[in-house]
């Protein structure tokens, strides 16, 4: 008993001792530069495994001996070592040096100060500074080299066309490839949600981008989705706000009896100065024909007047006495016409709200992330909306010291509806665009009655709906001739009962695993599945429009892709001394399956009912399957020197599916380096202690692209139904010989950071070579096709890109800084189809299909888009326009040799107002420049963002004001016009370049450089303004953060003429003018809580 007491007191008195020799060390670590605290500080205690990280107000505390040493560290700061007490006030002072930061690359990561390509990151960070739906559009501005053209406000866009450091191809894909977490990413990028992203890095040259070897040609957008680290935290954030169009209207006429007045003045000027009349007599011609006429007339008169006056006065002003609404009588019944406003009634306010939740943590062992998102936004243009539901799973393991797993799971719902019938390109009656860009002001949108109170009400149809007029006589206005603009048409009528679906559903995929064999030799597998089933439903109402008479109908498919990635690399790694080395081998299999099937149908049962067997006549389906794949090996080779000297080199051998077998593989590479100038001796003893850092770095290598169809190496043919059985119709020729398009690309760049890295930047020059472009060769359409694919042709793009990044304050409570980007682009065409260009030199070519009839001017040497058009000359002293001419080619015009638009012009001999004789030049399209500039201001616990994107020079056609400057040649089309209109020649007003308004006069917005405008705009793009609530409020609530914000998305718009985009494209609007979903304006307001 005696001996079990006395082993008892000496462990109590043991514990108890060494319990009072531990102590209690904590703290605060901040910045010595700005009094900000420091998170995520390494706080370790001497000679042990015993430390912590400091949390997000700065703070630690852990037990340790006392008087133990510690080390504080954290990257980009300098490490101290102090002894360990309670209550301590450390503040770190920057080490100025380069952070070694990690980015990832193709196939990883890398350190930056090695990376001897061309690359921009845009972090999780920059990304929350936008409201966007399809990250894409988050990267304008932010990424040098980086254009976008033919982005739509439409909810839930689908992705606009990218270019990465100018053209890629003229008629191969230029689209960039996109790899998300590793696996080549093939649907919309809506559907990834904004606050899943962790980073975006944009490749761009042949030394980051050539491992993807087939498809990188055109630059590579790698997305990396968040992970977990350290402690457990829940965010939440919830966004509401509202959206509005940001693209102001043409400045046109909107006043109903503006308009009379300027659609008037043509006429009286026809018969005053044309067909000699007296002022009277003039003025009495034009009222007597300008509505009423057959021919040219409005049609509809809104306005009623005395009886016996006129409408238009003989000043040309409404008369004093009109007033706006006219009833009238026919066969018994009272009709009353008042103008609507096509605008207001088919555009509105939409709502937009996101909510978003993640958990996420992890430690040395294992990490995961979780996240739930939905998002619902209500469309400024009627019939239109998004609604997407998203949910990602990730988690990695350490399974064991050599296995490390990772799987990766996301679905994605969304629903978008689309307004029916909206097209850019298509002057249809049915295309709600085109109505609202140009019917002119006095038409109503309804058919109204007069009660029997005497009041004008809307009228309703058999069915008790409002009845909206179509511009047919007999069923709507009638007595009165149809309207001449779009007669038979009303979209708001019509969608108002059709629907427009496109339902996706994508669930994602992804385990990879890692085996590490030594401490230098790893192996990973990546492997990915995506399954991505597509359901769209265009529904046509039984009522009104265009599927009135058939009692409705419907098309409907469903688009079931399978997309399997699987890549394996062996790593090694090894470091002898100064010599870092390491080794990637790898393989890569890619396929794509493709399930389509269609069916349409008419003559429906019941609107409640929009499905294929609700409809009685199913008189058409299709169905198909496509396949594409691709397999690729390749390596990768770094070495790097004292971490000064750096050398890179990669290859890469491809085969795909969209070649034959014997030309199937193409084989790409690159080299490259990089030298730290500023770790040299000589330069440290160059007293240039304010420069942190100064790298050059050089590449160069080769890429392919094969983004044409499938099959374009065989004849195709199609099967079309021969009575009861299907026959086979030729319909491509194919070329067994076409292979890869490859792009040789070289960059040299220079990277510095100076004043303790509170300014930097960065320096691109690159130089793209395309050879063997995969070209359209046109043959005879009496061959029953019009061409075919071939390897002919190269053309050059060369550039310089500019990034500068400043702290313009820095203090502990106030930072303010400010970061520019600048890029300048030329292409050139070095070699084309000498078929084309053997009669004239080169030859035009206007790309119809896709909305431009401008054509553009294609000659070796000469610049790519250069758009042929007559050199407008203004106008003659009766005010006609002129145009020059070249007396070469107007004389072998003359003779029949050629046409005037064979070839482009090069003198300005004589001029001409015929503008079938004008000479048609050469005018370059193409911007001269183009990026962004932001700035960020926090002051205590207030912060404010402000982003712009900007383009200088280029040109731009612009369609759209063409088409509202026209005046009446034969018939009336009952168009709007611009305000412009007014400032037309006159004998009184001889200084106007802009032609006389006058009936008959022909040509008068024919294409030439009249209507080519200046493609420079400026764009305010983004601001934020955010108050995070002080940490120990925050506390208080159990929570780690609070944050409100209110946010703004494309808030002012400037171009050379109101109304204009110049984002639209590189040639101009389309051809019919209208832009009917351009980016919208978002206003929001946000809250931020963590756990």
């Amino acid at each position: 008993m005696k001996r079990r007491l006395i082993m008892f007191f000496a462990g109590f008195f043991l514990c108890l001792g060494t319990a009072l020799a531990q102590t209690e060390i904590s703290g605060t670590v901040v910045s010595s530069e700005d009094g900000q605290p420091v998170i995520g500080a390494s706080i370790l205690v001497v000679g042990t495994q015993n430390g912590t990280a400091t949390d997000i107000d700065g703070h630690f505390s852990l037990s340790a001996k006392s008087g133990s040493k510690i080390t504080v560290s954290y990257i980009g700061m300098k490490t101290q070592t102090l002894t360990g007490k309670a209550k301590m006030k450390i503040a770190l002072d920057p080490d100025g040096k380069v952070m070694d930061e990690v980015m990832v690359v193709a196939f990883g990561t890398q350190s930056k100060a090695s990376f001897a390509g061309s690359a921009a990151v845009v972090n999780s960070g920059d990304l929350k500074k936008k409201i966007t739906t399809n990250v894409a559009d988050a990267l304008v501005g932010s990424v040098p080299g980086l254009q976008m053209t033919g982005s739509s406000g439409a909810p839930g866009a689908d992705n606009a066309s990218i270019h990465i450091r100018g053209i890629a191809s003229l008629y191969a894909s230029t689209t960039p490839l996109i790899i998300v977490d590793g696996a080549p990413y093939p649907a919309s990028l809506s559907n990834i949600p904004q606050d899943d992203i962790e980073s975006v890095t944009v490749l761009k040259d042949a030394s980051s981008a050539a491992l993807y070897g087939a498809r990188g040609a055109a630059g590579v957008i790698l997305i990396t989705t968040k992970k977990g680290k350290g402690k457990a935290t829940i965010n939440l954030e919830s966004k509401w706000g509202v959206t509005s169009r940001s693209i102001q209207d043409y400045d046109v006429f909107t006043d109903p009896g503006e308009y009379m007045e300027a659609y008037y003045k043509q006429f009286y000027n026809y018969a005053f100065y044309k067909k000699g009349m007296t002022r009277e007599q003039a003025n009495q011609w034009a009222n007597d024909n300008f509505i009423t006429n057959s021919n040219f007339g409005l049609q509809y008169n809104p306005y009623t007047i005395p009886t016996g006056e006129n409408l238009i006065g003989l000043d040309g002003k409404l008369n004093p006495k009109a007033t706006l609404g006219r009833m009238y009588e026919y066969n018994g019944k009272k009709f009353y016409i008042l103008p609507d406003n096509w605008k207001d009634a088919a555009y509105r306010h939409g709502f937009r709200q996101e909510y978003n939740v993640n958990i996420s943590g992890g430690d040395s062992k294992i990490s995961y992330y979780s996240s739930i998102g939905y998002l619902k936004e209500k469309g400024v243009l009627e019939n239109s909306g998004y609604e997407r539901f998203t949910a990602r799973l990730k988690a990695d393991y350490q399974a064991t010291d050599w296995l490390h797993l990772l799987a990766n799971a996301s679905y994605v719902h969304a629903d978008r509806e689309s307004n029916p019938n909206l097209s850019n390109t298509n002057s249809n009656a049915s295309n709600l665009g085109y109505f609202t860009q140009y019917i002119s002001p006095i038409y109503p949108i309804y058919v109204r009655t007069i009660d029997a109170n005497g009041n004008p009400v809307i009228a309703t149809d058999r069915f008790g709906h409002p009845q909206y007029d179509f511009g047919v006589p007999a069923t709507n206005f009638q007595g009165l001739n149809g309207r001449p603009f779009s007669q038979t048409g009303n979209p708001l009528g019509s969608n108002r009962y059709n629907k427009v679906n496109d339902i996706l559903d994508q669930l994602q995929g992804q385990l990879n695993f890692d085996v590490t064999f030594t401490p230098w030799l790893k192996f990973n597998s990546t492997n990915s599945i995506t399954l991505i089933l597509s359901r769209f439903s265009h529904y046509e109402n039984p009522f009104i429009g265009n599927a009135a008479a058939t009692n409705g109908s419907i098309d409907k498919y469903t688009d079931v892709s399978y997309r399997w990635n699987y890549v394996q690399t062996l790593n090694a790694h090894k470091v002898f001394g100064l010599h870092d080395v390491q080794l990637m081998v790898g393989h890569e299999w890619y396929k794509m399956n493709k399930n389509f099937l269609e069916a349409l149908a008419r003559g429906g049962f019941s609107p409640a009912i929009q499905e294929i067997n609700a409809f009685a006549d199913r008189y058409n389906s299709y169905s198909y399957q496509r396949n594409y794949n691709v397999e690729g090996y390749f390596a990768n080779f770094l070495y790097n020197f004292d971490q000064k000297y750096f050398a890179q080199a990669s290859y890469r051998r491809d085969a795909s599916s969209r070649f034959a077998k014997k030309n199937r593989w193409g084989d790409f590479w690159s080299i490259g380096g990089a030298w730290i100038i500023s770790k040299e001796k000589f330069f440290q003893n160059l007293n240039t202690k304010w420069v942190d850092n100064l790298k050059l770095k050089a590449s160069i290598g080769q890429q392919g692209n094969d983004g044409i169809p499938n099959f374009n190496y065989i004849d195709m043919y199609t099967l079309v139904r021969g009575g009861q059985s299907m026959l086979p119709s030729f319909s491509g020729i194919g070329n067994p010989k076409i292979t890869w398009e490859t792009t040789t690309n070289f960059n040299l760049g220079l990277e510095f950071n100076l004043f303790q890295n509170r300014l930097n930047g960065e320096f691109n020059f690159y130089n793209k070579k395309t050879t063997d472009m995969l070209f359209w060769l046109s043959v005879p359409e009496s061959m029953g096709v019009r061409g075919y694919y071939g390897n002919l042709g190269d053309i050059r793009n060369t550039g310089v890109e500019f990034t500068l990044n400043g702290d313009i304050i820095r203090t502990k409570n106030i930072v303010w800084s400010a970061s520019a980007n600048i890029s300048h682009n030329k292409a050139k065409a070095l070699k084309l189809d000498p078929v084309k260009t053997a009669q004239y030199g080169g030859f035009s070519q206007a790309d119809v299909n896709a909305g431009f009839n401008v054509p553009m001017w294609y000659a070796e040497g000469q610049p790519l888009y250069n758009a042929m058009l007559a050199d407008y000359a203004g106008v003659n002293d009766k005010g006609l326009p002129q145009y020059w001419v070249d007396e070469d080619i107007y004389n072998d015009y003359k003779a029949g040799k050629m046409s005037v638009s064979s070839k482009p012009g090069t003198k300005h001999s004589f001029l001409t107002t015929d503008w079938r004789e004008a000479t048609k030049y050469t005018h370059q399209m193409l911007p001269v420049a183009n990026g962004g500039f932001t700035t960020s201001l926090r002051v205590y616990d207030f912060d404010v963002n402000l982003i712009f994107d900007y383009q200088i020079g280029g040109k731009i056609y612009d369609f759209g004001y063409a088409g509202l400057m026209g005046n009446v040649t034969t018939k009336s089309e009952g168009y709007n016009l611009s305000k412009d209109i007014l400032k037309a020649w006159t004998p009184d007003n001889t200084s106007s370049d802009i032609p006389r308004f006058m009936y008959t006069d022909q040509d008068m917005t024919a294409q030439s450089t009249r209507f080519l405008t200046s493609a420079r705009y400026l764009n305010f793009q983004s601001f934020t303004v955010g108050y995070s609530v002080p940490a120990k409020i925050a506390r208080a609530l159990m929570l780690s953060k609070i944050r409100i914000y209110v946010q703004g998305q494309n808030l002012c718009f400037w171009s050379a003429r109101k109304g204009l985009d110049p984002r639209y494209s590189f040639q101009g609007t389309s051809h019919a003018g209208i832009n009917a979903y351009a980016p919208v304006r978002t206003i929001m307001g946000g809250l931020q809580l963590s756990f």
